[in-house]
């Protein structure tokens, strides 16, 4: 009698090739970093002749450390921020909303923003940003802030309502603790699955993110972040595909990192903050 994996070979089969799928292009990119532009183009899938950091070595000299540093701050700030604020305004909305049509009213407004299309608003928060001298990296990152509002709202929400039971809040009263108290002791760190989901979501936005500092940041070469550094540098390399292909290794690096260290509370994060 055939086993169930035996049975489900094709579904494995299936989980194979799209782990190929995944992985080649991300090898060949990291291959082709240490090739020669010359190599690039004659044997593109090939191992290269000689293995060679000429195209990290001028990526430095080209300033990448600067564009790196940028990317790393604004992406810091922004989901610092995100973790920091969104979570407390999920809490109240959570613990409210069932008793209060006010906060159900708020809830939904907030969570509306999910279903506005960004090039309706574009070209207006571009115009506001620059009117109020805003187009820098406080500017930027307050608009990761604003941005993240409404699918962030939405998963700690559903998180607190099904994971974080109401009978917390009596028993930490009972012992005395406020309200402010309560919340960073109690129920913060209670939220720690979806902590790492939201970071992982929003550290993989801000990060590989083009379109808004691209309309923000693109005015000073000095505030430039990591996607837009590869798109101009392409530019003016587009006949040098050695140094465009180590950008890309670089950029790949922290965010692969991040998301190996809190891979294992993703899924649990997720299903739990979409429940309700």
């Amino acid at each position: 009698m055939a086993t169930k994996k035996q049975k489900n070979w094709w579904v494995y089969l299936i989980l194979f090739a799209g782990i190929l799928l995944m992985l080649i292009p991300l090898l060949v990119t990291i291959i082709s970093s240490f090739k020669t532009t010359r190599e690039i183009t004659g044997n593109f899938f090939g191992l290269p002749e000689e293995w060679t950091l000429a195209n990290y070595l001028r990526l430095f000299e080209d300033g990448v450390i600067q564009y790196f540093g940028n990317s790393a701050l604004i992406t810091i700030l922004a989901v610092g921020l995100i973790i920091a604020i969104i979570p407390m305004a999920a809490f109240a909305i959570a613990r409210h909303m069932d008793r209060k049509k006010s906060f159900a009213i708020m809830y939904m407004l907030l969570i509306i923003g999910i279903f506005v299309p960004f090039q309706v608003i574009m070209i207006p928060m571009t115009k506001l940003m620059s009117q109020l001298g805003l187009s820098n990296i406080t500017g930027l990152v307050l608009l990761y802030l604003a941005y993240a509002v409404p699918q962030t709202l939405f998963l700690y929400v559903g998180y607190i309502k099904t994971i974080v039971p109401k009978d917390m809040d009596e028993a930490a009263a009972i012992d005395g603790c406020g309200k402010f108290t309560m919340y960073w002791r109690i129920i913060f760190p209670l939220m720690k699955p979806m902590h790492a989901t939201v970071l992982i979501i929003n550290a993989l936005w801000v990060w590989n993110d083009f379109l808004l500092p691209l309309l923000v940041l693109n005015k000073d070469q000095k505030m430039w972040t990591m996607p837009l550094f590869q798109y101009n540098y392409q530019g003016m390399y587009f006949s040098d595909y050695g140094p465009s292909f180590a950008s890309y290794v670089v950029g790949i690096i922290p965010i692969l990192i991040v998301y190996l260290i809190f891979q294992k509370n993703i899924i649990s994060g997720m299903t739990s903050g979409a429940v309700k």
